[in-house]
C-alpha cells in the first residue's frame, strides 16, 4: 500500500469530536490546522457548540468541511462529547479540545495508534514539560487519589482531553458519563476496570488560549461529586466496607476501654459507632449489588 493510500485510510477511519464553549479566539486556528493536515484528510470533524455566547458557532459554520452541532444553552463538556460521539459514523472516535492546548501531531499519533487495529483505546498522557494550571492542581490531586483508590492501581493521565476509542466500545459507556465535568476521568476508569486493551501516548499540552471556563468553587464541588460517583459505581463495598470496619473497631475499642475504666458498662456512644459501622458495611454490600446490575448492561 502506498503512503498516499495509508494517509487516506487513516482519515477515512476516524471521527474527531471537538466540544466548543466560547472559543472564538482560537477555534478557527484549530480547525484550519486540522484541515491542512494531509494525514487527517477525509476525517470526519464534528464540532459541538455547547451554547457559546461568542462567535464560536459562526466561525465553525464558515468551514464547509466541518459538521457543526449545537446546544441551545450550555449543558456541559460531557453532554457535548456524548452528542458528538453518538453522531460519529467512523469506526474510531477521537476527542480533541478546542482551546489550543493540543498539538495536531499528537492527534495524528493517537489516530495512528487506534487505526493500527491493535488497541481499543488510546489515552494521551501529558509529559512533564506540559503546561499545568496551578489553580487546578489540588483538585486533580484529590481526584487522582480517588481514581487510584477505586481502581486499586495507578491510572494514567485520567482526565486528558485528547483520547480515542473504538466507536463500538465507546458507545457502550456514553450513558454512564456525566453531562458536565468528569467524562474524561470516567472513561479512563471504564477502560481499565473493564479490561479493554489500550495504550497510553505521551503528548505535549500547551497553555490554553483565552480564559478557562473552570471556576474553582463550582468545579471543586463537582470534583467531590465525581469522586463520590466513582466510588459508588466502581468500588462501593471497598469504600463503605473499610469505613464500616474502621467504625466497628473504633466503637469496640472505645467501648471496652471506657467500660473497664469507669466500670459502668458499654457506653452508648460506642454502641452507636458499632451500629453505624455495621450499617456502612451492609450499605456497601447493597451498593455493590446495584453497581453490578448497572454495569451488567456493558457486557
Amino acid at each position: 500500500m502506498s503512503i498516499t493510500n495509508k494517509i487516506e485510510l487513516l482519515g477515512n477511519q476516524i471521527s474527531v469530536i471537538i466540544p466548543v464553549y466560547n472559543e472564538a479566539e482560537v477555534i478557527g486556528t484549530v480547525l484550519q490546522q486540522i484541515i491542512a493536515s494531509p494525514e487527517l484528510n477525509g476525517a470526519e470533524i464534528i464540532v459541538v457548540d455547547d451554547g457559546s455566547q461568542d462567535a464560536s458557532s459562526k466561525i465553525v459554520a464558515s468551514f464547509p468541511e466541518i459538521h457543526l452541532m449545537s446546544h441551545p444553552f450550555n449543558r456541559g463538556y460531557g453532554a457535548a462529547i456524548c452528542m458528538g460521539s453518538r453522531a460519529a459514523t467512523r469506526p474510531y472516535i477521537i476527542w480533541f479540545d478546542s482551546d489550543g492546548q493540543h498539538r495536531i501531531e499528537d492527534l495524528i499519533t493517537v489516530a495512528q495508534k487506534l487505526t493500527s487495529g491493535k488497541f481499543e483505546y488510546c489515552i494521551g498522557v501529558r509529559t512533564d514539560d506540559s503546561h499545568q494550571d496551578k489553580k487546578r492542581l489540588l483538585g486533580k490531586w484529590l481526584l487522582k487519589h480517588a481514581v487510584n483508590f477505586a481502581l486499586g492501581t495507578n491510572a494514567p493521565d485520567f482526565n486528558s482531553g485528547l483520547r480515542g476509542f473504538q466507536q463500538s466500545i465507546l458507545l457502550q459507556y456514553l450513558h454512564l458519563l456525566p453531562k458536565g465535568f468528569g467524562a474524561s476521568t470516567l472513561t479512563t476508569m471504564l477502560m481499565i476496570e473493564n479490561n479493554h486493551y489500550g495504550v497510553i501516548q505521551p503528548i505535549l499540552v500547551r497553555k490554553r488560549v483565552g480564559k478557562s471556563s473552570v471556576k474553582q468553587l463550582r468545579d471543586g464541588m463537582r470534583t467531590l461529586h465525581i469522586i463520590l460517583n466513582i466510588v459508588l459505581l466502581f468500588k462501593p463495598l471497598k469504600f463503605f466496607g473499610w469505613t464500616g470496619f474502621f467504625l466497628i473497631l473504633l466503637g469496640l475499642g472505645y467501648g471496652y476501654i471506657k467500660s473497664f475504666i469507669n466500670g459502668l458498662g458499654f457506653p452508648v456512644f460506642a454502641s452507636l459507632l458499632v451500629i453505624l459501622g455495621m450499617q456502612s458495611f451492609f450499605f456497601g454490600l447493597i451498593g455493590d449489588q446495584i453497581s453490578a446490575l448497572r454495569r451488567e448492561r456493558l457486557n
